[in-house]
Parts: C-alpha cells; structure tokens; sequence
C-alpha cells in the first residue's frame, strides 16, 4: 500500500518510518515502523510496526511528548489510549546502559482467537525523540487533511 506522506528518521542503526496510509475504507492511519540490522542474519532487517488510528493520534503525540519529558528521579510514566478494540500504552523506560527511551506498543485481539492478543512495540531511544516527536505531529497534520 502506498504512503499518502511519509518521514524517515535515523538514529544509530535504527532508522525509524513515520507514513500516513489510507484504508479500503478511506479513512487515514499513521503507520509507525521500527527497522534496524538483524542481529542474527547480516544483510538482512528486523522491523517492527504500529498502526495508528487517526481517532488517537493527536493523544498519542501528546502522550509521547510527555514520556520523552521524564527525567531520572522523576516518578515513572505511563500512559494508555484506546481506539476500537487496539490498546495503546506509552511507557518511559531506562535501558540497561541506563539511557531513556520511550516503549509505544499497540495490543489488539487476533483475527483467529478472539481471545488472545498480538502486542507489537517500538522503542524510540532519547537521541532520536526530538526528531521523531516532530516527524509524528507532521504526520498528524497529514491526517487530518
């Protein structure tokens, strides 16, 4: 499916991409996507993708915003937006090399099983949460649009 707009960040080894995307139905989504080289296959990429609805999106760069604003010795954020049957949770983290970052993960039922849920996340560390905060309210703007 083709973007309707999209953003590329780079940060390190992981190269983050931020698309606006229509569905069958027309409505616009915000597609999120996390790639990175594959630790175990060289020349290959591990990427990892968000769908998001356009009904949360404002929230959620409002939310991102936030975590990426926690500091050391600040009290832990977390924060969750639902839209339909998907969960979203935004969570600021401390890696083990003690460096912050922000979790953005999306939780839904399965088509298959009702019952039990797929979870998907991405991690934005802090040297690329500026640039990416950006990226993500350009592409808010394509959503409404």
């Amino acid at each position: 499916m083709e973007s309707l707009f999209s953003k590329m960040v780079k940060s390190g080894k992981v190269t983050y991409f931020l698309d606006v995307r229509e569905a069958k139905n027309n409505s616009k989504y915000l597609s999120l996507t996390a790639s990175q080289p594959s630790p175990t296959d060289p020349g290959k990429f591990t990427k990892r993708s968000i769908v998001v609805f356009g009904n949360v999106a404002d929230e959620l760069v409002g939310a991102f915003n936030e975590a990426r604003q926690v500091k050391d010795g600040d009290p832990v954020f977390s924060r969750t937006l639902k839209s339909g049957r998907t969960t979203y949770c935004l969570d600021a983290k401390k890696a083990k090399n003690n460096s912050q970052y922000v979790s953005i993960s999306s939780t839904q039922p399965t088509k298959e099983d009702p019952t039990k849920y797929s979870k998907k996340s991405i991690a934005v560390f802090e040297n690329a949460a500026e640039e990416f905060a950006d990226a993500m309210q350009d592409m808010v703007s394509h959503l409404k649009e």
